[in-house]
């Protein structure tokens, strides 16, 4: 075998031992880029239709593109979907606190509820082909009282 080929072969087994080394620590790569220091509502009961805001602390190890799922479970174990949603700015390594608004759906039971946010995050290639780390927030409870409905005078 000439030196050429023999150079080739090296070169090519550096390569895939380096690939090989790339993709195992991307598929160890499970860690959450943040974790929760707390997490509650600002005040412990809100009107159906009305709004509460969540307050969290997290300390965030690294920024990541994420998919974000936002849940309201009632008192009567429905699941509502959390669509509106505020973006902070600014997003940074570190330890930091922000708030958010939900709106509490009109149809809502009453009574003790939960809400949660579903996060998938991608912060590298296999996470994005379709493995990405899931995280749960703690949920935060809080209590629905019926909503005020205004009747106009006839």
């Amino acid at each position: 075998m000439s030196v050429w080929a023999k150079g080739v072969m090296a070169l090519f087994a550096a390569f895939a031992f380096y690939g090989a080394i790339s993709l195992g620590i991307m598929v160890a790569d499970r860690h959450p880029p943040i974790s929760y220091v707390s997490a509650a509502a600002i005040g412990s009961e809100v009107s159906q239709g009305g709004s509460i805001d969540i307050e969290y602390e997290v300390i965030r190890s690294r920024i990541c593109l994420s998919v974000l799922k936002r849940w309201l479970v009632d008192s009567a174990g429905d699941r509502h979907a959390i669509t509106n949603y505020t973006v902070g700015t600014g997003t940074r390594k570190g330890r930091e606190t922000y708030r958010r608004s939900i709106t509490i759906p009109d149809n809502a039971a009453v009574g003790r509820a939960h809400y949660e946010v579903s996060i998938e995050y991608t912060c590298n290639l296999v996470q994005r082909l379709g493995w990405p780390v899931k995280l749960t927030s703690p949920p935060i409870y809080f209590e629905i009282t019926p909503g005020v409905t205004v009747v106009p005078f006839s």
